[in-house]
């Protein structure tokens, strides 16, 4: 019982810092809010050349959608090169060609790229597209992202007069904020990501990675500090912090937004946040030891970008809590004596945070109140996809690469009429399974009269059963559709996830 008190100790120790640490960037935030942005281009002469990069795999929903808004962009043609790095396995690449010739009968530089392998997966594309860009700057936008046709000439500013910064980011926003439960309450956590958090970072000092679209890369940044790199799944969050550690600066430009898809199903979000918590795993195994020697930065600098690397680590001690919560429930006495930490102060800074972020982006309109309703939502989505995420969190520790996982966009189409088709798997069972065992935790923690630790672990078992049998029902619907598909030869249309 006393290892088990130790781990407990250390893991809501471990939560509760981590939750100190955004608080930290809420006030970072309050602080610098007010900064000034970046004024538009005025003079043509300023316009180098750019290359568009568009990293496709198996889009065929949303390819032409994306094609239509790169070529919208306004900068001069003769400075303006378009690269579609496309690895599909499907008709994307058929429907991506018809689209492009279109494109370049009206003499827009324009071209497919295509891989019939997917070596080093979205890293692999970038870098071998590299090669033949032409651009001095580099504008990455993956396949849900709309540019606005005035994107390349707000975001050139941030570069002007410095020649060290590397990269300049825009917000994300949302295509389908009004859609599912699931989208609204994705789209929370988004904007609390860009509204509150990448702010503070950027202006701090701290930190701050590309989120892997919507920005535009400076080549001799990308090309210095090694260039794509396959071996952790968060290629954006690996340059980023080898850029910092160079000593390339960033820029965050919350003005300038882009919208973009927000997942439609469970399976979808549980894969994305998945792979973001294992690439985030090998980015931290990757790079602690030179953040560790770096001199240039301080130790709250040091912190702060362990911080961020280890953010998905939290999933793994929130699992632990749960599985060491019914053992501690039976010895009674020893519950009693053990912080909550992560209970206290430390877990008001992400909902603050979110608060924030409506406030800021939504109070105009007045329907920011609105928006926070799905704040639940969220909630049970967070601690539901914690079990897969420590998982993804121990193979990322463990492990490099992997396979790149693509998140499945799907346009128009919603879940069951094409584009996303879940298989069943064993974890949506051991999901179902951990569910139950959080209730027996939860019931023996009201029994030694825990009411507190029994309502949280309570939230994590519906957590953890609406995503584990959600993700059995769409695995249920994707069945009867591929059975309904099967006798008029409809099967190998269907992307199968």
């Amino acid at each position: 019982m006393i290892l088990i008190a130790v781990l407990y100790t250390l893991a809501a120790t471990g939560l509760g810092l981590y939750g100190l640490y955004v608080l930290a960037l809420v006030v970072q935030y309050l602080r610098f809010r007010n900064r000034a942005t970046v004024p538009a281009i005025s003079d043509a002469g300023e316009w180098p050349v750019i290359t568009v990069q568009l990293p496709m795999y198996n889009e065929r929903y949303v390819a032409e959608r994306a094609l239509d808004a790169a070529a919208a962009l306004d900068w001069p043609s003769d400075r303006l090169q378009i690269q579609v790095l496309d690895d599909s396995t499907d008709d994307t690449t058929s429907i991506a060609r018809a689209r492009i010739e279109r494109y370049r009968r009206r003499g827009i530089d324009i071209a497919l790229i295509h891989r019939s392998n997917r070596d080093g997966f979205k890293a692999g594309a970038l870098a071998n597209g590299l090669k033949s860009a032409r651009g001095e700057f580099i504008a990455i936008f993956d396949a849900d992202f709309v540019p606005a046709p005035d994107f390349l000439r707000r975001m050139l500013p941030c570069f002007r007069g410095d020649p060290s910064i590397g990269f300049v980011q825009a917000r994300w926003e949302h295509l389908n904020p009004q859609g599912s439960a699931l989208a609204r309450a994705l789209a929370i956590a988004v904007d609390g990501h860009f509204v509150v958090e990448q702010v503070a970072r950027n202006r701090s000092d701290w930190p701050m990675i590309f989120n892997g679209s919507a920005g535009i890369w400076r080549r001799a940044c990308i090309v210095t500090c090694g260039g794509w790199q396959g071996d952790t799944l968060c290629e954006d969050m690996d340059l980023s912090y080898r850029a910092a550690m160079a000593g390339w600066r960033c820029v965050f430009a919350p003005d300038i937004s882009v919208p973009q898809e927000e997942p439609a199903s469970i399976g979808a979000i549980r894969s994305q946040h998945g792979r973001w918590a294992k690439g985030g795993a090998q980015c931290l195994r990757k790079h602690a030891v030179s953040i560790v020697r770096l001199p240039r930065w301080s130790p709250i600098q040091k912190a702060a970008a362990f911080a961020y690397l280890a953010g998905y680590t939290m999933h793994l001690l929130m699992v632990l809590l749960v599985v060491l919560w019914l053992p501690l429930a039976i010895e009674e006495r020893m519950l009693q004596h053990l912080p909550l930490t992560f209970l206290g102060f430390g877990g008001l800074g992400l909902p603050i945070e979110y608060v924030i972020s409506q406030w800021v982006l939504h109070r105009r309109d007045g329907t920011w109140l609105h928006r926070l309703a799905y704040l639940p939502v969220l909630l049970v989505i967070g601690l539901g996809v914690s079990f897969s995420n420590g998982l993804a969190v121990v193979s990322g520790l463990l492990t490099r690469g992997g396979e790149f996982h693509r998140t499945p966009k799907v346009g128009a189409n919603a879940l069951g009429r094409g584009g996303y088709l879940p298989r069943k798997e064993l974890l949506n069972w051991a999901e179902i399974g951990f569910s139950v065992y959080a209730l027996i935790a939860a019931a023996a923690l009201w029994s030694s009269g825990n009411r507190t630790g029994a309502v949280f672990v309570f939230l994590y078992a519906v957590g953890f059963g609406y995503v584990g049998a959600g993700s059995l029902i769409e695995a249920a619907r994707a069945d009867r559709l591929r059975a309904m598909m099967q006798p008029v030869g409809m099967d190998n249309r269907v992307r199968y996830e």
